[in-house]
C-alpha cells in the first residue's frame, strides 16, 4: 500500500503523516505545533480519504 500512497498524492509528506498520528494519539499540543511550525493543512486527505 506504500506505493499506492506515493502515487496518490505527491504533496502528502511525513509531516502530514505525523499530524494524523498526533490526532489519533490525542496529542493536541503536538497537533497544534505541527500545524503552526510546518504550515500543514489539517483538512488535507490521505490516501484513504482521512484528514486530521
Amino acid at each position: 500500500s506504500d506505493s499506492l500512497k506515493l502515487s496518490f498524492s505527491q504533496d502528502w509528506s511525513k509531516s502530514d503523516e505525523r499530524l494524523l498520528q498526533a490526532v489519533g494519539q490525542n496529542q493536541p499540543d503536538k497537533v497544534a505545533a505541527l500545524i503552526v511550525k510546518k504550515g500543514l493543512c489539517p483538512t488535507k486527505l490521505d490516501a484513504e480519504g482521512k484528514s486530521a
